[in-house]
């Protein structure tokens, strides 16, 4: 097995094509009133100069060119804040942050604390108004005091998340969510998608903190939002959502296809400024970083679900071609 390993990495060594006009990327550290150890904020954004490097690239999964720590151009841009899922992190959406750079916009992500890789925490994914309180940290830094050469227009704010980062950026623009919502939710659906994983986790659901559960996040300087396969859909109440901004939800799969837990479609009959997607020939992992053939090896022995295996969709490199054209020309017409 091992000598299969081997040659399977051996084989897999492609980086991808290295592109002219890569930006740049660096991460920087950040205080946050409500992290005592405060946030790394990764950063893509478009400069002219400096080298271009392949970053964060590993045996399993496939990076992103970028310059890094270069200064950026001084001209003002779109700023798109980048939530990553239940269990993610900024640096393997690097894919979607670097493509939305080069067309011209600022993208800024951080890994959150208690539903990040390494540190996902059922507890911890019931508190989502760490999240919310994450991405208005983020856009009061860079509001005050923004990289040298980073200008950013606070006055075309998008944001844009996957999964649990999805309902992260509904929530920052304006959604709100009822813990007897979700409590019923999860009654109907006991054990399955994310009720049954909070619930092997033991997450009482009756003691989610219904107050702060429940409570405002809106940060109105958030103009413009992207949401793919949300979380929490079934928790959001309605009324609130007629006070999103204009709004892209897109659910990866056909109709029919998409769980329950991340069925978005109903969004949209709710306001009219919310426009919904489907992407035919994928699932939900098709939005993670594109992973080597040793990396489809390896986490298929690892016997998990398998977030690297493609089988029967279609190539995940076309997919996410597909969503950077559709997600860019969203944000660039509304900001």
């Amino acid at each position: 097995m091992a000598a299969l390993l081997g040659l399977v990495a051996l084989i897999d060594t492609r980086v991808g094509d290295i592109p002219s006009e890569a930006p740049a990327y660096r991460v920087t550290h950040i205080a946050a009133a409500h992290r005592p150890d405060g946030l790394d904020l990764h950063l893509w954004y478009p400069a002219s100069a400096g080298q271009i490097t392949l970053i964060g690239q590993n045996a399993l999964f496939y990076g992103f060119h970028a310059r890094r720590d270069a200064v950026g151009d001084g001209i003002s841009h779109p700023l798109v804040l980048l939530s990553h899922g239940s269990g993610g992190n900024a640096e393997r959406l690097g894919w979607i942050g670097s493509a939305l750079a080069s067309k011209g916009i600022i993208v800024a992500a951080v890994n959150h604390p208690g539903t990040t890789s390494g540190d996902s925490q059922p507890s911890r994914t019931v508190m989502p108004w760490e999240r919310t309180e994450d991405l208005s940290t983020i856009l009061d830094y860079l509001q005050a005091d923004a990289p040298q050469g980073m200008v950013p227009d606070m006055n075309r704010v998008g944001a844009l998340g996957f999964s649990l980062g999805g309902a992260s950026v509904l929530l920052s623009a304006g959604a709100r969510l009822s813990k007897d919502d979700f409590i019923q939710y999860c009654a109907a659906n006991a054990g399955q998608d994310d009720c049954g994983w909070l619930a092997e986790g033991g997450v009482d659901f009756s003691q989610i903190d219904a107050p702060k559960y429940e409570r405002d996040n809106r940060d109105q300087r958030i103009k413009a939002v992207v949401a793919i396969d949300p979380a929490l859909t079934r928790a959001m109440r309605k009324h609130s959502l007629t006070r999103l901004p204009p709004s892209l939800v897109i659910n990866l799969g056909s109709d029919g296809e998409i769980p329950l837990a991340m069925q978005a479609d109903g969004l949209a009959a709710v306001n009219p400024a919310i426009e919904y997607r489907t992407v035919p020939g994928a699932r939900h992992f098709s939005f993670l970083a594109r992973c080597s053939l040793l990396g489809v090896v390896m986490i298929a022995l690892a016997g998990d679900d398998n977030i690297c295996s493609d089988r029967g969709l279609r190539d995940r490199g076309e997919i996410q071609a597909e969503l950077v054209q559709m997600i860019g020309t969203f944000l660039t017409d509304r900001l």
